[in-house]
This record gives C-alpha cells, sequence and structure tokens, in this order.
C-alpha cells in the first residue's frame, strides 16, 4: 500500500512542488478495491498564478481491469486524466470557480492528501455500471 502523501496545499502550489509515481493499482487503497488488474502513471504539479490564484495541474494515465457488470469477467478500461483542479480557500471562492468554464475546484485545508486525490479524481470517471457492449462478453451464455 502507498504511504499517505500529505502536503501543505498553499506551499506545494507557491514553490511549484511535483510528485510523480508510476504504481500498480493495488498500491492504492481504495483503487484496489476497484480494479482487479492494471498500473498507473500520476503526476501532480503545484501552480501559483500572479494574483496569488492556486492550482494543481494532474495527470493520470493508465490501463486498468474492471470487472464487466453483466458477466463477470475481466474489462480492459483506459484512464486517461489531464486537467487542472483550482484550490479555493472559502465556499465562496470554489462557487466562483466552479462557474468558469471546464473548472474543477476543491476547498482545501491546511493539508492537502495528494494519494486521496488522484483517487478521488479517477473514481469520478469511472462508469457507474462497467459492461462489456452487448454480445461482446467473453463469458458463453452472458447477455
Amino acid at each position: 500500500m502507498l504511504q499517505a502523501i500529505e502536503v501543505d496545499p498553499r506551499r506545494f502550489c507557491k514553490d511549484a512542488q511535483s510528485w510523480e509515481i508510476q504504481s500498480d493499482v493495488s498500491a492504492f487503497p481504495r483503487l484496489a478495491l476497484e480494479f482487479t488488474q492494471g498500473a498507473l502513471f500520476c503526476r501532480v504539479v503545484g501552480r501559483a498564478d500572479a494574483l496569488g490564484g492556486l492550482s494543481l495541474k494532474l495527470t493520470v494515465h493508465g490501463q486498468v481491469e474492471l470487472t464487466c457488470q453483466r458477466c463477470l469477467g475481466g474489462m480492459p478500461h483506459a484512464i486517461e486524466i489531464d486537467r487542472t483542479v483550482y484550490l479555493a480557500r472559502t465556499e465562496t471562492e470554489m462557487e466562483r470557480l466552479d462557474e468558469m468554464p471546464d473548472s474543477d475546484a476543491i476547498l482545501v485545508g491546511e493539508i492537502l492528501g495528494l494519494v486521496e486525490l488522484v483517487e478521488d479524481e479517477v473514481l469520478l470517471g469511472l462508469p457507474m455500471a462497467p459492461m462489456h457492449e452487448k454480445g461482446k462478453c467473453p463469458v458463453i451464455g452472458a447477455e
């Protein structure tokens, strides 16, 4: 299991720090429950703009295997996340950031867990009920 990576989000962004890992999904506590196998490359880079706005550039790529809800067999799934997440200090700031087009914002406190951030973003992008296309299940009789 991956150790929790906790950072001060303001310092992480203002100092343009980064964190990067390539790991099997079984090392991520919550992702190990969703995927039967696979590996992910993850990178988080802190950014601060001239006005003091803080953001994280989040990149996660990999090939994993989900369980098909139709046949209960393995189903390959590509993870492709490449987004900027803005850090809001207050609820009002978060609402303002969320109103911007193509904007994702999270409310941050004194500590930000990077492993949890990656897990949250991956889990939010998963299909509700992963299934092979109709008639494509490799298990005989599964329709």
